[in-house]
């Protein structure tokens, strides 16, 4: 259970690093902090990224799976 805990804590904090960064790199109407350095995000995404979303969704679900986890093997002791 112990290796779970760690291998749960380790997914939480790489998913969490990774989706804010996948997020705040994605466009948005106002441009956000894609725009800020120069475009790099939307030539790297392309207009049309429809893969992005998937992305981002599947490191929610790893994030939100890794929480459950931790909570799961959690020993208060």
């Amino acid at each position: 259970m112990t290796i779970l805990f760690y291998l749960g804590w380790v997914l939480f904090f790489v998913s969490a690093v990774l989706l804010t960064i996948l997020i705040l790199l994605q466009e948005s109407k106002g441009g956000g902090l894609a725009e800020a350095f120069g475009g790099v995000g939307a030539e790297t995404f392309g207009v049309k990224a429809g893969g992005i979303n998937k992305v981002t969704f599947l490191l929610a679900a790893i994030f939100c799976g890794s929480a459950m986890l931790i909570a799961g093997t959690w020993t208060a002791g």
